[in-house]
């Protein structure tokens, strides 16, 4: 990937590294927020790449697992690394217990980046803890030439709306129960938008990560429009370098064209995590 100054335009070859914790601390219920300290020499990261991270307690032949990085900034003595995940497994619950100090293996950046598109308005959906890449991507745009980046962040409840102390761009929050922002899905909320001529057809473009069903809605919809639409997934991720196959998902071919079983399938985590909405077959893609 050569677009864009500084975002896509060179990728760090990953590393294994000692990261430390820093801080860990819930943001929402059943949400939280970890800041690593990691060597001088490691990344740096793009948004949308991510990290396999040793969660403790630690396990002999223990998968490491993957984690979308929300920040990552050079600092006295090394570099700064954020990642916000959701405590939802055994290992998840293990790592939301670490206090700071703790010493995990990680390996990264893993991926391929957001292809931003400086001749374009960016506006980014963050679907509860998808938030993460899409917020690091909002912090490295900043303000262009076609205007400020629009930040959508949507969650099903109020509470579940992860906070932005210091929002790079303007935000707008969406809550699919109306308890907060805009009544209604992400999806609803560009509706809107576009309804009321604020959302402009080849004049912006669309970033997200959320749960798949979101952006399966999200990718028809952009489909229908001259918006690019580029998504980060969330799929069954195990080695994160293409080995062992657990993250393959389909893609479109052809029509009519003589394709291998094989061929119908990118590994997530070397093709990805971001992909061109319109390149994925839903219709195989699950939660």
């Amino acid at each position: 990937m050569t677009r864009v100054g500084g975002l896509a335009a060179s990728v760090a070859p990953p590393r294994t590294v000692i990261a430390r914790v820093e801080s860990n601390r819930p943001l929402v219920p059943g949400i939280f927020e970890a800041v690593l300290a990691l060597p001088s020499e490691w990344g740096p990261a793009r948004p949308g790449q991510f990290v396999q991270l040793e969660c403790p307690p630690p396990e002999l032949f223990g998968l490491r697992r993957p984690f979308s990085i929300a920040g990552c900034r050079a600092v006295v003595g090394g570099v700064e690394v954020r990642i916000v995940y959701g405590a939802v497994g055994m290992r998840t619950h293990g790592l939301a217990q670490a206090l700071p100090g703790v010493a995990l293996r990680l390996t990264g950046p893993l991926g391929r980046p957001f292809d931003a598109m400086p001749e374009r308005r960016a506006v980014l959906l963050g679907g509860g803890r998808g938030l993460a890449p899409v917020l690091m991507l909002a912090e490295h745009l900043g303000r262009n030439a076609h205007g400020a980046a629009i930040l959508l962040h949507g969650a099903r409840t109020a509470s579940q709306l992860i906070p932005i102390p210091d929002p790079p761009c303007e935000v707008r929050p969406a809550t699919d129960d109306g308890s907060a922002g805009f009544h209604g899905t992400l999806v609803d909320l560009l509706q809107s938008m576009s309804d009321a001529g604020e959302l402009l057809e080849g004049r912006d473009a669309l970033y997200a990560c959320g749960p798949n069903r979101m952006l399966a809605a999200l990718a028809a919809w952009s489909a229908e429009r001259d918006l690019p639409c580029q998504v980060s997934l969330e799929t069954h991720f195990g080695c994160g370098l293409g080995m062992c196959a657990g993250c393959a998902v389909p893609v479109k071919t052809t029509a009519g064209a003589e394709v291998s079983a094989f061929e119908r399938f990118v590994f997530l985590c070397r093709e990805g995590p971001v992909m061109d909405a319109q390149r994925i077959d839903w219709a195989g893609v699950h939660e």
